[in-house]
């Protein structure tokens, strides 16, 4: 049976199925995106990237068809008259094997490639329009002096052409000789390999073709050099620079001299020269790419290194500091006091009233069993940040309130799925370190309908229809009423009023959209009117990535309350494969392999309504200004995002975790030190749930030495390479004026500063607290330690760790006990307050987390009549610990311990009462604690 139509008018038929087929299969998808990026106002970035996509692709498929149908026309003219009688005078079907038949069928093979080779091609889209709107970077590498955007933005795709040329070329020789090789043209025949002239040359124009494209390669390849690694510099080195670039240039022309020998033997048989010459290539090759290299490294290089390669290690060193943003981090030393004082702590009762106690890890389970309320909604991740409250600048963790990703069983149905249920509702909200009953956290945003404490905290429309796991598209604003939230025993409902998604106020949109997600429950639903609206990618970063494919994105939306509505923010990164003398990042997932990075873009999606905004935060990035050539109406500037919106933005963990893995080794910017790895960094390692992980990053809210201002910032400590105490500190800073400054804070090396590790060993070798934390880690419950916080305040630093408890019956985390360290000084108490008061001295009474200012302490002239009063504020303190300490050791069954605290809970109460007693009364309002905190 023939596979192409013999009529033809069944040809004609069979190309209208085809093309019918085709439309099926790409334009619904197309339009689809088209009316989705119309309700967005982004019809422009649309078009700009559909027309770039046609026009690579027509043109590329042009020139492939050209190449292809032009060797298979003069593949089956070559054909001898005998083939068919040699191949089988008819095929299976009977039908007489023709040259016509041929010719259509290796048209169809060539058509067929060339589709397939323009449609891979098609997909450098965004390397051809950065290739058209490069915009200069303003420096220059130090081999050619080429303006690095050169690398960045130009080279990409002038490489990604030659391996088009190279790999269609290959391509048509290995179909060609193919098809010679069934046509009998090639191959032994009577003892003898045969190889005809006229085979011989059309094989040797197509061999010329490939290796003009290789040529083209090697010249390329002296780019690429400034790009690569191996030696002790990560770019070109000594060897590079001195033998690889000539060799380079040399393998261009030595490949230029095999074209021109084979052109020869297009009019002249000279088969013996041709193997000659290519022998003579081969060898050149090895010698020039191979041996010659190792030869000058093993004997040159090797017994020099830090001689010679000392110049491009200071390129190296350079360029990848750019290439990360590290050439202006600021470097300051800090010489980790250990005598703070009171008057310290009372300057820096902010910070103190801002130390994290709540671990985001465990927290989302505590609001998942408190505050999910009904099984259709979720908490995916808790997000730290700052708001400005009635009681002033703090730290507040806060998780949106998600519909799940899948229904409960038995309601799962198409109407809850795609009408009923189809948002989220409000959030969650509490400090970071107020506690409030049974060792949950004291929430500041809670219930259903939504409760906020605060008024920066309220929002009017609660509704979340965009969120960071929306599984599925939603069908609003329906004759079918929306879940809203459970009141009592029954529920409220809401019909959608937004603008959020594509209105289906036509029949054919309704079709589309039914064709599209092959769901005709839409076409046959009576529940939707002109009003209803379909919104589908709904995901936050899928719904970025849609609009913007070519940018990169953090790992982590968060959730932002301003103005009385709800957004979510996400960091986007402009990043490239291709910069010189720069070191890949590895191991860090989507990021590996990148050589540049840029924080470039915030993205803001409304949470109800859907809509996108793009501002730019780098607008030295020529990467992110090349973009705005090509869209120009996608991009807006930093200064026209909300000024509440701007006050949350916050320095993105992941791009500082790609900076900090660079500068933990690039801080050495003296080639000799760096060689030889004198002063290697690298992040600390903590104890979290029994076991010993790195520790990452974390917001914090601090004042830098010599700033007034509480700043919210991203910090981590630092220790050397194979060593835990701390080297450094480093601070990302969120707060304008000084978003995005890098500071790094260098401690002294001549005495020892506590790393992370080294304290979570102290704790672990105090007897007091590992004993307790042991007997609470049995009898049905889990003991879990949460983030140790190291607290830079005053030139100093603080280490706090809080400590769970999860019962197994009820996973709750309960946060039971705060572990400070300060000096040599180790406490764990109930409250921050009491475990600071342990390892500061009993003088830190005087200044409460919630009483604020030092101008409500007592006159120095009260002080000595308020003494006692403060000593019996104290015992009152050590009573309720010493209290608590026996109701844990009777429920643990520890009798002797029991006894113990008994006793000494006596011996305080007693003293207690004598020096209450003793105390002339006095207003002591200053000195009380305000009610019962972990602050």
């Amino acid at each position: 049976m023939s596979l192409i139509p013999q009529s033809r008018a069944a040809q004609v038929v069979l190309g209208i199925v085809g093309l019918v087929l085709t439309l099926l299969l790409f334009a619904p998808g197309l339009f689809v995106e088209y009316l989705w990026m119309s309700e967005l106002g982004f019809e422009g970035v649309y078009w700009t990237i559909l027309t770039t996509q046609v026009l690579l692709f027509a043109v590329v498929i042009l020139v492939a068809a050209v190449y292809f149908i032009v060797n298979f026309r003069v593949l089956v003219e070559r054909l001898p008259p005998s083939w068919a009688a040699n191949f089988g005078q008819e095929d299976q079907g009977g039908t007489p094997l023709t040259r016509d038949r041929v010719r259509r069928l290796a048209y169809t093979i060539g058509a067929i490639l060339s589709l397939l080779f323009a449609a891979g091609f098609a997909g450098q889209w965004d390397g051809l329009l950065r290739y058209l709107y490069a915009v200069p970077y303003g420096d220059v590498d130090p081999v050619y002096g080429l303006d690095l955007s050169f690398y960045m933005l130009e080279l990409p795709f002038i490489q990604a052409l030659q391996s088009g040329l190279v790999g269609l070329a290959f391509l048509g020789l290995l179909t060609l000789i193919t098809g010679y090789i069934l046509a009998g043209q090639i191959g032994v025949r009577n003892g003898q390999f045969q190889l005809p002239m006229p085979v011989v040359k059309h094989l040797g124009i197509n061999v010329i073709v490939l290796l003009l494209g290789w040529a083209w390669g090697f010249y390329l390849d002296r780019y690429e050099v400034l790009m690569e690694g191996g030696g002790a510099v990560y770019g070109a080195g000594y060897t590079d620079i001195h033998v690889t670039i000539p060799a380079l240039w040399v393998m261009v022309f030595a490949t230029m001299l095999l074209v021109l020998l084979v052109a020869v033997n297009l009019f002249q048989r000279r088969l013996r020269v041709l193997g000659l010459g290519v022998a003579a290539y081969v060898v050149t090759l090895v010698v020039a790419m191979i041996v010659a290299p190792t030869l000058v490294t093993q004997f040159t290089v090797t017994p020099n290194e830090l001689t010679v390669e000392e110049p491009y290690l200071k390129d190296n060193i350079r360029l990848t500091r750019k290439a990360y943003g590290l050439s202006d981090v600021r470097e300051e030393s800090y010489p980790a006091r250990t005598d703070l004082t009171v008057e310290d702590i009372t300057s820096n009762q902010e910070t103190i009233r801002n130390i994290r106690l709540w671990d985001p890890r465990l927290l989302i389970d505590t609001y998942s069993q408190l505050q999910q309320i009904r099984l259709y909604y979720e908490f995916q991740n808790v997000d730290v940040d700052r708001y400005q409250l009635e009681d002033g600048y703090r730290q507040v963790m806060l998780s949106a309130r998600e519909l799940t990703a899948s229904l409960p069983q038995g309601s799962n149905n198409w109407v809850n799925r795609h009408l009923q249920f189809t948002h989220g509702y409000g959030a969650v909200a509490n400090l970071v370190a107020r506690e409030g009953t049974e060792g949950s956290p004291e929430f500041l945003v809670k219930d259903l309908p939504p409760v906020a404490e605060d008024s920066a905290l309220a929002v009017d429309q609660p509704a979340i229809y965009y969120s960071e796991t929306a599984s599925t598209y939603r069908l609003v604003s329906t004759n079918e009423k929306e879940f809203a939230y459970p009141q009592g025993d029954d529920n409220v409902y809401v019909s959608y009023k937004g603008n959020g998604g594509v209105l289906l106020n036509a029949f054919w949109k309704e079709l589309l959209f039914a064709y599209y997600l092959g769901d005709f429950n839409i076409l046959l639903s009576d529940y939707l009117n002109e009003s209803s609206r379909i919104q589908i990618w709904n995901r936050v970063q899928e719904r970025i990535r849609k609009i913007t494919p070519f940018l990169q994105l953090d790992r982590d939306p968060y959730f932002v309350l301003n103005d009385r509505r709800q957004y979510w923010i996400q960091d986007a990164y402009t990043t490239t494969q291709s910069f010189p003398y720069s070191e890949p990042i590895r191991g860090y997932g989507q990021y590996n392999g990148i050589k540049y990075i840029r924080n470039s873009v915030k993205t803001v999606v409304d949470a109800y309504e859907g809509k996108v905004d793009f501002y730019i935060s780098d607008a030295d990035d020529p990467l992110i200004q090349t973009y705005q050539n090509i869209f120009p109406e996608l991009f807006r500037p930093m200064e026209e995002m909300p000024e509440g919106l701007r006050s949350h933005v916050r320095y993105p963990q992941d791009m500082f975790e790609i900076q900090i893995e660079r500068y933990r080794r690039y801080h050495m910017q003296n080639a000799r030190v760096f060689y030889n790895n004198e002063d290697l960094w690298t992040r600390p390692r903590e104890q979290y749930d029994e076991n010993q992980r790195i520790m990452e990053p974390y917001y914090i809210m601090s004042k830098l030495p010599g700033d007034d201002q509480l700043q919210f910032m991203l910090m981590t400590p630092m220790t050397p390479e194979n060593r835990d105490n701390m080297i450094a500190w480093v601070a990302a800073q969120s707060d304008a004026p000084n978003y995005g400054d890098l500071v790094v804070y260098k401690l002294p090396k001549e005495k020892l500063i506590y790393g992370p590790n080294q304290i979570e060993s102290r704790i672990d070798q105090n007897p007091e607290i590992s004993q307790l934390l042991s007997l609470w880690d049995q009898q049905g419950s889990r003991v879990v330690r949460g983030n140790l916080i190291v607290v830079p305040i005053e030139e100093s630093f603080l280490y706090v760790e809080p400590i769970y408890l999860i019962a197994e019956n009820l996973k709750i985390p309960q946060l039971r006990r705060v572990i400070v360290a300060y000096g040599e000084n180790v406490a764990m108490e109930v409250s921050l307050r009491e475990a600071l008061n342990v390892v500061l001295g009993r003088e830190i009474l005087r200044v409460q987390d919630d009483i604020a200012d030092a101008a409500d302490l007592p006159a120095p002239s009260q002080r000595g009549a308020a003494s006692g009063a403060v000593n019996a504020v104290e015992e009152l303190r050590e009573a309720r610990s010493l209290l608590q300490e026996a109701r844990d050791a009777l429920q643990g069954g520890d009798f002797a311990r029991f006894g113990d605290r008994l006793d000494a809970l006596e011996d305080v109460l007693d003293r207690g009462v004598s020096e209450a007693e003793s105390a002339v009364p006095v207003d002591t309002s200053a000195v009380v604690p305000q009610g019962e905190t972990s602050e």
